[in-house]
């Protein structure tokens, strides 16, 4: 019994690990990952503004380095969106 649950419960978090995860490569020249059917997306090197319907976060204030990097990370299909540019 024990041994179906757990092989159920590892089939199901692959095939939400699995919907939707692609890599595609952007026009600015960077990189997008979406994972999980878009719930979590990640760029680099865009230095697009950001909707107004997001709850808009820039790292770059927060926790400074110095060199804005241009990676964007969008959760939630856009809800919330990181960035540091």
């Amino acid at each position: 019994m024990k041994t179906k649950l757990v092989l159920a419960a590892g089939l199901l978090f692959t095939v939400l690990f699995a919907t939707g995860c692609a890599t595609r490569v952007t026009a600015s020249g960077g990189r997008e990952t979406t994972v999980l059917a878009g719930a979590v997306t990640v760029s680099t090197d865009s230095f697009q503004p950001t909707t107004s319907n997001t709850l808009d976060v820039d790292t770059s204030k927060v926790a400074s380095t110095g060199n804005p990097t241009g990676k964007k990370t969008t959760l939630l299909w856009g809800l919330i969106t990181l960035h540091d540019y």
